[in-house]
């Protein structure tokens, strides 16, 4: 890992943006973050950040505080007896992990957006607030908006938990957009509507997960789909436009 962090530094949106800068400019694995290394960077930023008379947000002290917390349990004494009974810990970091890969998710949509020059009105890179982020309002039942979807699938990003790929060092093929695409017209063949979780239900990486949804979002703009959710928080419905 770099000791030295360079002087001119980038813009970031966030300390989420922040932390994945560090993340990717090491090829740290965003599942296994070596929190004590991590955290000594993001101050030093920080630091770096102060020095060059750049405004700080407040948020980015709070990530600060968090980075501190989680670092601190993993110097907690390990009780080394476990009762059959007992549940495993949660890894501290799991929380963090969630964060940032929704983020990561949001970061790769809105480039996909810009490149294709979108006008979707979807805001995808502002980071969601600590409170935002336990409190996101339920949507509207029925069919959904494009941004709506957006915010649905952001939602859905959270709840469904994507599996780390089994071997790094196996060579792992993603699917595009135009694959998922291909995929969802010949499912579209045999029946009429699929739901999103049934879509997902077979997929590993969340790459290909971030495909199918780029996918749905370009079938809707073009009306060859429509996209509905029965209930709050629930799964939606992905229904051919005949």
């Amino acid at each position: 890992m770099t000791e030295n962090l360079k002087v001119e530094l980038p813009n970031f949106e966030g300390p989420l943006d922040l932390l994945l800068h560090l993340i990717r400019s090491q090829e740290i694995d965003i599942y296994d973050i070596p929190i004590a290394e991590i955290t000594r960077q993001y101050l030093n930023y920080l630091e770096k950040m102060k020095e060059l008379n750049l405004q700080l947000a407040g948020e980015y002290f709070v990530m600060a505080s968090t980075l501190l917390r989680i670092k601190s349990q993993y110097l907690l004494p390990k009780n080394d007896f476990v009762e059959l009974e007992q549940e495993p810990e949660i890894d501290p970091r799991q929380e963090l992990v969630e964060q940032l890969v929704q983020y990561s998710v949001f970061k790769k949509i809105s480039k996909y957006l810009k490149q294709r020059n979108d006008s979707v009105p979807v805001t995808v890179s502002k980071e969601p607030s600590a409170g935002q982020a336990k409190t996101i309002s339920p949507l509207p039942l029925g069919q959904l908006s494009e941004s709506e979807l957006a915010n649905t699938f952001s939602l859905l990003i959270r709840r469904y938990k994507l599996r780390k790929p089994e071997s790094a060092t196996v060579k792992i093929k993603y699917s595009s957009v135009s694959d998922m695409t291909k995929m969802l017209e010949e499912k579209f063949l045999q029946v009429a509507e699929i739901s999103f979780f049934s879509c997902i239900q077979k997929i590993k990486t969340l790459d290909d997960v971030i495909s199918l949804f780029l996918a749905i979002l370009e079938m809707s703009k073009n009306k060859k789909i429509r996209v509905s959710q029965g209930r709050e928080y629930g799964d939606l419905t992905i229904e051919r436009i005949d």
